[in-house]
């Protein structure tokens, strides 16, 4: 490609609150640090349309059914006059394919995997007009449709920008309910450092141990897995809290699951989606996700950036970051026994859980950083010719 300031397009789905629209953010902001002129074309609004607004992100929302949908789309695309289209879902490929036949620019899609089973299937002339396919973990390229239709698919793996806490430990935790309990291991955040406070009473779930499940009510993520593990670990008599955090087309059904469990507001404390992220993740213990398939998350890489002990299966790209016994545990998906085990071994050995927590620290600081992440793709774009 013969300009090294490139106009890019990112095309999501939605500016919905999950994993994935996030990391399109972050990565179309870091682009315009470096001087390119990033913007993003969704179908369909969502939370983070505000957000990108508050960081003066160029952002479009198409709306409407389908024919209005691709006419705009087709609008959008003529003024902005791309060089890169960058899809990021099979459904905005669909859109994407649109751009480049218009404008001819290059055509780049990454597979971030978690959408598998849930929408659409590329065509064959979407998968063979990409320019480049792009899987966030190797597992994900190994699996990606566009095997042995488009060209050679890249690994780039997923990194992670830490977005530091806007507030202490103790400030959060007490807005919960909780007492301060022990800080996790060294992390990023200076807050998380600070020495803990006396626990306070606060409530009959102030002295649980506390964990986070941030992502999308969809089944891939497994929160009914979570919530009959919480049900056993009540039953034993371990005192555990998970905050759930999120939305999606599961809540109702998993809500009234914990309902029928025992557990609502108790063990499972569900949060809706949040803005604060970063600070709960800086209130928990230990973090969880037992996911029946993934590409690489996200939410993985950032708690591990925070040191703190992540319980999850060893699905997609997990096992590319997780190793057992060493960042962390790892439990056999579908498995509620399994998973409150690993959570139990965590609640009655703190030093185990300041062990992974430091080692995923450091695993994520040396191999997965945003930076080089971003890079990664700049110097892809500009390799299209």
């Amino acid at each position: 490609m013969g300009t090294s300031t490139l106009r890019i397009v990112h095309v999501v789905s939605s500016l919905n609150g999950g994993g994935m629209e996030h990391f399109v953010l972050r990565l179309a902001e870091a682009q315009r640090r470096h001087g390119h002129e990033a913007s993003i074309l969704a179908l369909r609004g969502g939370p983070l349309a505000e957000l990108a607004r508050q960081r003066a992100l160029p952002a479009t929302v198409l709306g409407g059914r389908l024919p209005a949908r691709v006419a705009h789309a087709a609008l959008a695309f003529a003024r902005s006059r791309p060089h890169v289209i960058h899809a990021h879902n099979p459904t905005a490929l669909h859109y994407a394919t649109v751009g480049k036949l218009l404008t001819r620019a290059r055509l780049v899609f990454t597979d971030h995997a978690q959408t598998r089973g849930i929408i659409r299937v590329p065509s064959r002339f979407e998968w063979r007009a990409t320019d480049a396919v792009v899987g966030c973990s190797q597992d994900t390229a190994d699996k990606s449709g566009a095997v042995g239709v488009a060209g050679n698919i890249s690994v780039i793996h997923n990194g992670i920008d830490i977005t530091p806490a806007r507030r202490t430990r103790e400030e959060v935790r007490a807005e919960l309910g909780f007492g301060a309990g022990p800080a996790p291991a060294a992390t990023s955040s200076p807050a998380a450092t600070s020495p803990a406070a006396t626990p306070e009473p606060a409530g009959p779930s102030s002295g649980a141990f506390l964990g986070i499940m941030p992502a999308a009510f969809h089944p891939v993520k497994a929160h009914d897995v979570l919530l009959r593990a919480l049900s056993r670990l009540r039953d034993r008599g371990v005192a555990v809290t998970v905050l759930i955090v999120g939305d999606g087309d599961e809540r109702d059904r998993i809500h009234g699951l914990a309902r029928e469990l025992g557990i609502h507001g108790k063990e499972a404390r569900f949060l809706g989606f949040r803005k604060d992220v970063p600070d709960l993740l800086l209130a928990a213990d230990f973090f969880v996700l037992p996911s029946r398939d993934e590409g690489l998350p996200l939410a993985v890489l950032e708690a591990m950036a925070r040191s703190l002990p992540v319980v999850v299966t060893p699905v997609g790209g997990v096992p590319e970051v997780v190793r057992h016994e060493e960042h962390g545990l790892l439990v056999p998906v579908d498995d509620p026994d399994a998973l409150a085990g690993a959570i139990e071994r965590l609640a009655r050995d703190p030093a185990l859980g300041r062990r992974l927590g430091e080692a995923g620290h450091a695993r994520v600081r040396d191999d997965f950083s945003f930076e080089k992440m971003t890079r990664k793709y700049e110097q892809l774009y500009l390799g299209l010719g």
